[in-house]
């Protein structure tokens, strides 16, 4: 991850990466296969401990506006740190001659994580918490809500990372607005 985030994905060698490690380039050759074969290891690393710390938010009896703030703390704290600030940047610097990168980052991150939050709004709605015709809708609202174009200037180096009285902020805000547009 440190090669990754000093180097980007096109400079990051294979050589780097083992001697950081005090391992043998042939070894990582052999977990991983080539550079790509490591770097996808790191995005379904790294989108697994996004799912696990996620999802804990998720369920449970918590009043709704607990819930969306603290998945949505903890969803800043992820997006906006500095892991995946490296993958996203390696991905999108790489998405033209290799598009399979940012697929695979779609598929371990977005595309397996949206569906759990779609699950706690339609139970949200059924419990009448909310009031929504399409979760997925209400998802991007929220997301939208809680980054804004933060993660965009994060990735462009323009913003450094939010301190935690920001993301706790961010979080709240997004929440108390979510339920504005979406409150039963």
């Amino acid at each position: 991850m440190e090669v990754l985030a000093e180097r980007g994905y096109r400079d990051a060698s294979m050589l780097e990466v083992a001697r950081r490690a005090s391992a043998s380039k042939e070894t990582l050759y052999a977990w991983f296969g080539d550079k790509r074969g490591l770097f996808e290891a790191v995005i379904c690393r790294n989108a697994e401990s996004v799912q696990a710390v996620l999802a804990r938010h998720l369920v449970g009896d918590a009043r709704i506006e607990v819930a969306l703030t603290d998945f949505g703390r903890a969803l800043v704290d992820l997006l906006l740190g500095e892991s995946a600030v490296a993958i996203n940047r390696a991905a999108i610097s790489e998405a033209r001659s290799d598009p399979s990168l940012a697929e695979i980052l779609a598929r371990s991150g977005r595309e397996s994580t949206l569906p759990d939050f779609l699950l706690f709004l339609e139970r949200q709605r059924e419990r009448g918490a909310l009031s929504l015709d399409s979760p997925s809708e209400a998802a991007e609202d929220f997301l939208g809500l809680l980054l804004g174009d933060t993660q965009t200037r994060r990735l462009l180096g323009l913003l450094p990372a939010p301190k935690k009285a920001q993301r706790e902020a961010r979080a709240r805000r997004a929440a108390r607005n979510f339920l504005r547009l979406y409150g039963a």
